[in-house]
């Protein structure tokens, strides 16, 4: 009698271990099922929807007492993309040209401040919407890959209408950031970048403001977000050609600002700092704004901003001389002379 009932409690145990394992079964398929297909898809037709939904433009120059002009021009891929010139007072000779670009999702106004305080300073601007962004022509956004060749449009729109005066600087904020830094290789004529909170790859994007969250670290989870926007964008990407590291690591001799928000939570400051101390170039510069995030940079210290701008393009007009022994000894502070007690 006591065998028979101990036969019945494991075929009983078995049961549950079969019925156990059938469920943690269909649960790890689900959960595989939901990270590896269904969200990665989401997470692909949320950033196509989000590119289709474009902001006006609300502000002009003109509404900041500056004189402007409406320029368009196209890409070396045909893609119409749509700007402002601005220019100083024709009694001055501008002290240089920059280019400047904004973040993904947004257009041209999102940086006109910034533009508007360049050109204060004597410096000639050209702002313009990225592709697929404010009234330039559709293009699906690609992190950067694609985006950095507006700037090269830019530059040769100037070039075409004798516009560009040197020092020649890229300045993009985000996005626009990081397509300045992967433009500025390629383009002999530029002389210095001015990057404001740029990402290290898109893969930050997809875990912080995209649908991927936390699920984004899996691996290979941001493999098939890509290639399920690749497919719905008829583009080609690949995770390595999102990542800015590699692209900093080889920037050649180019100048380059870096600015980070303290609390950006998008691109966050030591990951700014590893693309700064991963960058090679002779004269970096890092500059970090308290208690900033994301879109606050300007915002929340503009006169630190500004200044710290308008240092940088100075030392890039004057080609970063050397302190003369005058200038450092200026900067040496005394040392107040302690006495010996007396015994």
């Amino acid at each position: 009698m006591r065998l028979k009932k101990r036969e019945n409690q494991n075929t009983s145990q078995k049961f549950l271990i079969r019925i156990f394992t059938a469920v943690l079964g269909l649960a790890a398929a689900g959960f595989l099922y939901f990270s590896y297909v269904f969200l990665p898809e989401k997470v692909a037709e949320n950033i196509v929807a989000k590119a289709k939904t474009r902001l006006a433009i609300q502000w002009t120059p003109k509404d900041d007492g500056f004189s402007y002009q409406n320029v368009s021009f196209t890409t070396s891929d045909g893609v119409a993309l749509s700007g402002w010139w601005i220019a100083p007072m024709k009694s001055h000779k501008p002290l240089g040209t920059v280019i400047l670009s904004h973040g993904v999702f947004k257009n041209r106004g999102q940086v006109l401040s910034r533009a508007e305080f360049l050109v204060k300073a004597g410096y000639q601007v050209f702002l313009f919407d990225q592709r697929g962004e404010g009234l330039s022509g559709d293009s699906p956004v690609s992190g950067g890959v694609l985006e950095a060749g507006d700037y090269l449009a830019a530059v040769n729109d100037l070039k075409a209408r004798h516009r560009l005066v040197k020092p020649l600087v890229f300045f993009g904020f985000s996005l626009g950031a990081i397509s300045a830094i992967r433009a500025a290789p390629l383009c002999p004529d530029v002389d210095a970048v001015i990057a404001d909170s740029p990402l290290p790859n898109v893969k930050a994007y997809v875990a912080r403001r995209g649908l991927g969250g936390v699920l984004a670290q899996l691996p290979g989870f941001f493999d098939q977000c890509l290639k399920d926007y690749d497919r719905l964008t008829g583009l080609s990407l690949k995770p390595s050609d999102l990542d800015l590291e590699p692209i900093v690591h080889h920037f050649g001799e180019k100048p380059i600002l870096y600015i980070t928000g303290e609390k950006d939570d998008l691109a966050r400051s030591p990951e700014v700092r590893k693309l700064f101390n991963e960058t090679q170039a002779a004269h970096r510069s890092l500059v970090y704004i308290p208690g900033a995030g994301h879109e606050q940079t300007y915002s929340l210290y503009p006169m630190i901003y500004e200044q710290a701008v308008k240092s940088f393009l100075t030392q890039v007009r004057k080609h970063f001389p050397e302190p003369s022994e005058a200038e450092i000894l200026s900067n040496i502070k005394e040392v107040p002379s302690t006495k010996s007690p007396t015994r």
